[in-house]
């Protein structure tokens, strides 16, 4: 059987080459990008007030 290169290295996750041929373990890449979307969006909100009450005192 063929073998992926990479794909015995043991990463949480699967490997980005071995995700790439199998289509496996899409829930959690899909769950990480949630995860950072919602942190990025935190982000840029706390630095939006953040501006606004440095611009006010």
């Amino acid at each position: 059987m063929y073998k992926m290169p990479g794909a015995g290295v043991g990463v949480a996750g699967g490997g980005v080459g071995t995700l790439a041929a199998t289509g496996a373990d899409v829930g959690w890449w899909l769950t990480i990008g949630a995860l950072l979307v919602v942190l990025g969006t935190v982000a840029v909100i706390a630095a939006y007030r953040r501006n606004r009450r440095l611009a006010r005192g």
